[in-house]
C-alpha cells in the first residue's frame, strides 16, 4: 500500500476541500491501493469511528480532535502562548505524515500559502504529488498560473488533473498511485 499525504486547504477550508479530501480517503481506505498518512494515524486513536466521519474529522485543524493535543497544551514550554504551542505540536505532527508518505494528493481549488509550503516541502523532497484543480469554480484568489506552473518546472514529480466533478477523481488517484509506486 502507497502511503499519501491528501491534502488542500486547512482550517478555513469549505465543503469544497472537505468533500475533495474524503473522497479521496475513501478510494483509498476501498481500493486497497494507498492509504492517508493522517487518517491512518488517527485510525489508532479512532478505531471505532466510521471511516467517512473520521475522514470528514481529519479535514479539521489536528487540535480539534489529537487526543494528545490538551496533554501538550499543559505541558507546554511556559514562553510559548498558545498559538506557537499550537504550532509546534501541528508541525510535529505535520512533518510526521509527511515523512511517512511517500507521495501527495493535493486539491488546489482553495489553495493558499500553506499549500504551496507544503507542495514545495515534497517537492524538495523528492516525492511526486497529484494535484487537482476545478476550474469552474470561478476565481476565488486562487492564481491557477502559479499552480500550473508546477508541471512546467517539475514535470517528473508533478501531475496535474482538471477535473469537474468529485467523481473524476477516484481513477485518477488509483491510476497516479499505480504509475508512481512501480518507480518508488
Amino acid at each position: 500500500m502507497f502511503p499519501c499525504y491528501v491534502s488542500g486547504k486547512g482550517m478555513y477550508a469549505t465543503g469544497q476541500t472537505w468533500l475533495f479530501k474524503t473522497t479521496v480517503i475513501s478510494v483509498l481506505e476501498s481500493s486497497g491501493v494507498g492509504y492517508d498518512t493522517r487518517f491512518h494515524y488517527y485510525r489508532q486513536q479512532y478505531p471505532d469511528t466510521d471511516v467517512s466521519h473520521l475522514a470528514r474529522m481529519v479535514c479539521d485543524p489536528i487540535e480539534y480532535y489529537d487526543k494528545d493535543w490538551p496533554e501538550y497544551l499543559a505541558n507546554k514550554d511556559p514562553h510559548k502562548d498558545e498559538e506557537e504551542a499550537v504550532v509546534d505540536f501541528v508541525l510535529l505532527r505535520d512533518c510526521q505524515f509527511q515523512r511517512e508518505a511517500q507521495g501527495a494528493i493535493y486539491c488546489y481549488d482553495e489553495a493558499g500559502f500553506g499549500s504551496g509550503i507544503n507542495t514545495m516541502r515534497f517537492i524538495n523532497a523528492g516525492k511526486p504529488i497529484i494535484g487537482f484543480y476545478n476550474c469552474s469554480i470561478g476565481n476565488q484568489g486562487i492564481n491557477l498560473s502559479n499552480i500550473l506552473q508546477l508541471k512546467v518546472v517539475y514535470p517528473n514529480l508533478v501531475t496535474l488533473v482538471e477535473y469537474s466533478s468529485p467523481g473524476e477523481i477516484s481513477d485518477q488517484v488509483i491510476r497516479w498511485i499505480n504509475k508512481v509506486s512501480k518507480h518508488i
